[in-house]
């Protein structure tokens, strides 16, 4: 997959996904949370331990231990058809007890928490109540039970290989164990691929068939020499207290649960799948599922955290493509490409062996020391726009052999919050055409710093905010910043000397354009996966492989190929309406700090909350004005804006009074986006 994509992990949950810690001590019920909690922050952190508890993958993926819960890495996590009963119950109780909780008492922090865990609770029982729903939230897991992507089969390995820490022999143990559970937790995924497909919920072929051939690959192998086994040897070479008698009988009886759970309960599955591909299910969006409709606007509301519809969200992609564009035909032309279309254009020069790497080891190693290079080069700049810089450190890794077929070209992964692991930057070295020299610093800064590595590990560390919203990173805010993280480094002057690699960001950007065309094209406008594909070939200059799989990810993923794009264009919002309203007041550090110090919000909450740190200035800076500064200076720099051919997109209220207009607008309540050169209204 193409570079700048960012993998949703294991099971889709860890950078964009509910990643939270539980509570220490005492596991309440919802029943018992309500009765008994002081506060309402003591509410969330016992709906957290609840849910936690029961899902012990979750807490290994976090690494945390002595916390209460209990020791539960020997398990697997319960995704039985019975489960989803129960789940659909757990969230109902969730978003009663949270609203049970006035949130006009609430002050502080407390009503973006409340704002936070009702959007959470909502958009989660929207999307998990349709008939065919599998018995995992979406934030979590897959659409279907099985694609080649984000379910539950092929992200076993990874999560068995990153997650399940060995340090002790009773580490392996249980490590041992869960290949068992392995084995349970497969049945129950081909229970809820049987449920669907009763019900007319058949993956698309292109999913069915990637993910058969991936539960290949591993059977393939005898079970010793089964991933699995290589994994646990790899581990216990680290655990010092076992001698090699002890390690090699760890390995038989790890050898023995694969072969006789592990595999079988694969091959009972590619059995299914088999048979589900000899009809030759078509690959089509989630328009042809029983309410189809209702279906992706609910997963609208969730991955882009606005209540903008898919028609809408359709043609910003179309406004945005267009924009992108002409800066593109503007810098190759500068660079003496001016023949073809700018898709055209931009593969020529993606390959041009002036740019490629080596398809080497060497090369490979070549493209890490790049990456590290360019990370090194923006630490300079970061005092001047971050006050705040995260504590745990990040290291780039390749993304192991085994995965490299399906993976994305590049994606992160939270450090532990008990730090025992550090943040991680994967990059896939499987095809290096994929990687050219021009574009790889966009990547870097998207999944490193000041992107995922900065918004995530320095949401682990806000120990005032509750577990929840140091934890949740909803995609709309992860991407979003991510998004934006490439346009500050531009910003910065990092490209000054570099035009290609400004290019290079360019073309991300309309990456992320395209996206909102084509993901609301697949699932709302019928589009078929090859009008889908050419289009974004014309538009991005792709490699037609890499376009091919970044369609057939947003056939399985309805809606989350929206959130990158939707969330950058608000963070400029906020960013400019503050410099509007602040003028020389506005300080980006403290901008920053609003964005990423409050966790990661849905984009309708986070505009309150830089709304308010807005007023905050003006009142601190400017007493004895309407709302703390100048309504004539507020207004002049509104009319500058317009004039130059911005206008201010809003998805909530401004907080002006009394409410001027401005040629026509009205500033109390605007209803824009800040987007150059487009007056649309939302």
């Amino acid at each position: 997959m193409k570079k700048w994509l960012l993998a949703l992990c294991i099971a889709a949950s860890i950078p964009v996904g509910m990643a939270v810690e539980p509570a220490v001590g005492k596991h309440a019920t919802v029943q018992e949370a309500k009765s008994e909690a002081p506060s309402f922050p003591h509410l969330l952190d016992a709906l957290i331990s609840q849910s936690i508890k029961q899902d012990p993958e979750l807490l290994s993926i976090l690494g945390l231990s002595g916390d209460g819960v209990g020791d539960l890495s020997h398990l697997m996590t319960d995704v039985s058809l019975a489960r989803r009963a129960q789940l659909r119950t757990e969230l109902q109780q969730a978003l009663d007890a949270v609203n049970s909780h006035d949130r006009q008492a609430l002050k502080g922090q407390e009503r973006w928490s409340h704002d936070l865990a009702t959007w959470f609770y909502r958009t989660q029982l929207d999307l998990i109540a349709f008939d065919w729903a599998p018995a995992w939230l979406q934030v979590g897991g897959s659409v279907y039970a099985v694609d080649q992507l984000f379910s539950i089969p092929v992200a076993i390995p990874q999560f068995m290989q990153n997650y399940h820490a060995i340090a002790t022999e009773g580490d392996a143990q249980n490590y041992i164990a869960r290949l068992a559970g392995i084995g349970r937790k497969l049945d129950q995924v081909t229970a809820n691929f049987d449920l669907q497909s009763e019900q007319g919920v058949i993956p698309p072929k292109i999913a069915l068939e990637g993910a058969a051939n991936q539960i290949r690959a591993l059977l393939a192998p005898e079970p010793g020499s089964s991933i699995f086994i290589q994994t646990l040897q790899r581990k216990l070479e680290n655990v010092t207290e076992l001698d090699t008698e002890r390690r090699q009988a760890l390995l038989s009886k790890a050898q023995i649960a694969v072969k006789e759970h592990t595999n079988p309960a694969y091959a009972r599955l590619l059995k299914r799948l088999d048979q589900t591909l000899e009809k030759n299910p078509p690959n089509r969006g989630v328009w042809a599922l029983p309410e189809g409709k209702a279906f992706f606007d609910a997963a609208l509301r969730w991955n882009t955290s606005t209540n903008l519809d898919a028609d809408i969200i359709h043609q910003i992609g179309i406004d945005e493509v267009a924009r992108v564009e002409q800066r593109m035909d503007e810098l190759l032309r500068a660079q003496g490409l001016n023949e073809g279309t700018v898709g055209e254009r931009m593969t020529t020069l993606a390959t041009d062996p002036r740019f490629a790497y080596e398809d080497s080891a060497a090369g490979r190693k070549e493209v890490i020391a790049d990456i590290e290079a360019a990370l090194a080069r923006l630490e300079p700049h970061i005092p001047q726009y971050f006050n705040r810089v995260p504590a745990q450190s990040l290291q780039v890794l390749p993304v192991p052999v085994h995965a490299q077929a399906t993976s994305p070209g590049g994606y992160y992964f939270p450090p532990a919050m008990d730090g025992s692991r550090p943040g991680t930057f994967f990059i896939n070295l499987g095809d290096l055409a994929s990687n050219n020299r021009w574009s790889l610093p966009t990547l870097a800064y998207h999944e490193g710093s000041p992107g995922h590595h900065f918004q995530i590990s320095l949401a682990q560390t806000l120990d005032d905010l509750p577990l929840v919203r140091r934890s949740l990173n909803p995609s709309p805010f992860t991407e979003g910043w991510a998004l934006y993280a490439e346009q500050l480094v531009a910003e910065m002057g990092l490209y000054k000397d570099n035009p290609l690699g400004d290019l290079g960001r360019l073309q991300a950007e309309m990456f992320r354009s395209v996206r909102l065309v084509v993901d609301t094209g697949l699932h709302r406008k019928r589009w078929t996966p090859e009008q889908a594909e050419a289009y974004m070939l014309e538009k991005t200059g792709m490699n037609p492989r890499d376009a091919r799989a970044e369609i057939y990810r947003y056939l399985v993923q309805p809606g989350q190929a929206s959130s990158y794009k939707i969330g950058h264009l608000k963070m400029l919002s906020l960013r400019e309406g503050a410099k509007l309203r602040l003028g020389e007041r506005f300080d980006i550090r403290a901008f920053h700090d609003v964005v990423l110090g409050n966790g990661a919000l849905p984009l309708l909450v986070l505009e309150q909350v830089v709304d308010e740190w807005i007023a905050s200035v003006e009142s601190a800076c400017t007493p004895g004005t309407s709302n703390g500064y100048s309504m004539r200076k507020a207004i002049n720099r509104l009319m500058a804006a317009h004039s130059s051919g911005w206008t201010v997109l809003r998805f909530g209220p401004v907080a002006l009074s009394p409410r001027p207009k401005v040629k026509g607008i009205d500033v109390g309540f605007i209803e824009q986006i800040l987007q150059p050169k487009n007056d649309r209204k939302l």
